[in-house]
């Protein structure tokens, strides 16, 4: 709203909620800037099964894997094993495996697309 100052100055006064749409510093939330470190290295994997609960993952989750990245610490990787990706925690690694890369997020839906 714009009224005149005593003066004869022009003043704009707010009032109410602001228009997000006249917010030319508002930027788009993009999933793939704030999640993903290496774009050529990173895949989208689709969970199934319900034996990664414990971890957090769970049965239909997307699980972003980074295979440019060394594990380290307490992450959680992806290994194969006889035919299958297998999901633990670095420190619970079997001597045996090889990691195939670091899992950096989880996307849990709690509704599908309609």
């Amino acid at each position: 709203m714009k009224a005149n100052h005593t003066d004869g100055t022009e003043v704009s006064i707010h009032a109410g909620f602001p228009n997000p749409a006249t917010d030319r510093s508002l930027h788009t939330l993009d999933l793939h800037q704030l999640l993903i470190q290496h774009t050529h290295s990173t895949y989208f994997v689709r969970i199934r099964g319900h034996e990664w609960s414990r971890l957090g993952i769970f049965d239909d989750d997307i699980a972003l894997v980074d295979k440019a990245l060394d594990p380290g610490g307490n992450d959680i990787v992806m290994w194969w094993k006889e035919g299958d990706f297998m999901l633990s925690t670095l420190n619970s690694l079997p001597l045996e495996a090889t990691v195939w890369g670091v899992i950096t997020a989880v996307i849990h839906q709690f509704r599908g697309k309609a």
